[in-house]
């Protein structure tokens, strides 16, 4: 059984349902699954089959090449982790905009019960609202994002150290939240679903099933999956990211090599623009395709850890209790505290990508300052296009436009930047949102949303006041070129890119989106 704190469910049992289906939407993956071990259960206890269906859905604002083919190279992973099981796997993707809603609807009538991702943000979210508009059967809602499970603190946190110290006190409770690793395992005695009721239901919808051709063309890449998504009403100016294949596999393996190879030294270099530092895992994160249990438990094996080993006090601080090396330390700060401080806003402050959602002394100090001179203003053009006069910040936006992430450090730098050369506060954090949803990999994540809201003062606190920035901590380009080597990106992401990597330039795609 999973742990309550990560299961909400609506509505009764549809007692003539033929079968269980899982609407796979955030926890793309077929281990270390809360929601995936949670369904396997539900079509045990009710002995019907279980349905998984993975959907690539068109009706969100920034669906694109770079995010299509980045899912559906997860797809064809999953399609070969299902494969010679008894669970039935249907990844499906839509080819007219609200077909997937009409395809959700019709599963519902036919299942016993639903189980769906529990995602606080995005489209993730509007299609669990679909869900439980319509509540034909029963529905399970599952939390399988982080350590911890986002609602169970009933409340939400508005500082790193206030998390780090209720984790410190609460962990022995999170570590009985781990789901299993292999949950298929537990299914090989489920009936296999009838494939004429599969037919009849796409039938019924006035769907169609996806062929696992498309499927493996566009995971191809370059000219094939291009041709591919063509056929496909997306923005083809945002193109998938040469070299960053999507899917378990893919990520499980940077996972395995950094864990090996560069860890030991995160705490030195994961700040340094130059260096290969960081783990570079958010993008297989955030769609759900590495867990972050499974990362723990590497960690936790291979240092022969447990819970008995946390040291005091509890004074939320970043290193020095959890009893493990420094670089581990540091990087689990960043994947439990960080990330999810994270998952718990976006859960518990409903308007959390709003400019009111930011603190009020954030707010007080921004509108004191609205009215000062700023040195530059840019259109969200100019920015999206890296065309201003900061070639660090440039580089900076031409490394997101091009491989789909800014580099750690680098990435607080572009939102404080952005502030600074916005008309006002507001635009500031419309234009990084809409850059970040576009362009990034890992974009339309909570984790995208709290740092934009760091940038404006979320989780920090008042500091020195200066002009445009007010109390709200400020960065400059100056000083990062003092604390750490920047040249070598600067000319990285500054030289001429191959045609095949550049992605097309805003204006059109802005008008026609507004």
């Amino acid at each position: 059984m999973i742990p309550s704190s990560r299961l909400k469910i609506h509505g009764v049992p549809n007692d003539a349902g033929e079968v269980v289906v899982y609407w796979m939407t955030a926890a793309r993956r077929a281990q270390w699954n809360h929601a995936l071990q949670h369904a396997v259960d539900l079509a045990k206890q009710h002995n019907v089959p279980l349905v998984v269906i993975e959907c690539l859905a068109l009706q969100h604002r920034w669906a694109n090449d770079r995010i299509s083919t980045f899912v559906l190279q997860g797809m064809v992973d999953n399609r070969a982790a299902f494969d010679g099981t008894t669970v039935t796997y249907i990844p499906y993707v839509e080819t007219k905009r609200k077909q997937a809603s009409g395809l959700l609807k019709g599963w519902l009538e036919h299942a016993r019960a639903c189980v769906i991702d529990d995602y606080p943000t995005y489209y993730p979210k509007h299609v669990l609202n679909v869900a439980l508009s319509v509540i034909p059967c029963e529905i399970h809602v599952v939390d399988s994002n982080g350590f911890m499970a986002m609602r169970a603190q009933g409340r939400d946190f508005s500082t790193a150290y206030s998390l780090r110290r209720h984790l410190h006190k609460t962990i022995r409770e999170h570590m009985h939240e781990f789901p299993q690793r292999r949950p298929l395992e537990a299914a090989t005695d489920l009936p296999p679903a009838d494939p004429a009721l599969v037919k009849a239901i796409f039938a019924q919808t006035n769907t169609p099933i996806t062929p696992y051709e498309f499927l493996w063309r566009v995971s191809e890449g370059g000219d094939i999956g291009r041709e591919a998504l063509s056929t496909l009403s997306i923005d083809h100016e945002v193109q998938p990211v040469m070299g960053k294949k999507g899917g378990f596999v893919e990520g499980r393996r940077r996972w395995k090599e950094f864990f090996a190879d560069r860890l030991q030294t995160y705490h030195e270099k994961r700040n340094e623009p130059q260096e290969r530092g960081a783990s570079g895992l958010s993008p297989w994160l955030h769609y759900g395709h590495v867990s972050v249990h499974g990362i723990l438990h590497d960690i936790f094996t291979h240092h022969r850890w447990d819970v008995s080993m946390v040291n005091a006090p509890n004074d939320g601080r970043r290193q020095g209790w959890w009893g493990l090396p420094e670089p581990v330390e540091a990087f689990l700060d960043q994947i439990i505290t960080w990330r999810d401080i994270g998952f718990i806003h976006c859960a518990m402050v409903e308007n959390h990508t709003e400019y009111e959602s930011l603190p009020e002394w954030a707010k007080t100090t921004l509108a004191e300052h609205e009215a000062d001179e700023r040195p530059y203003i840019y259109t969200l053009e100019e920015l999206e296009n890296g065309q201003t006069h900061d070639p660090l910040w440039n580089a900076a936006q031409q490394q997101l436009r091009q491989e789909g992430i800014i580099h750690n450090y680098l990435r607080m730098l572009w939102g404080k930047k952005i502030l600074e050369w916005s008309p006002d506060p507001q635009t500031a954090m419309d234009y990084m949102i809409a850059l970040n949803d576009r362009w990034a990999l890992d974009g339309r994540d909570p984790n995208s949303y709290t740092g934009i809201g760091w940038v404006m003062g979320k989780f920090d606190r008042g500091g020195t006041e200066r002009a445009v920035y007010g109390k709200v901590r400020c960065m400059t380009s100056a000083s990062t070129a003092r604390k750490f080597k920047t040249k070598g990106y600067v000319e990285k992401y500054t030289a001429p890119t191959d045609s095949s990597k550049v992605l097309g330039s805003g204006p059109s795609f802005y008008s026609a989106h507004q």
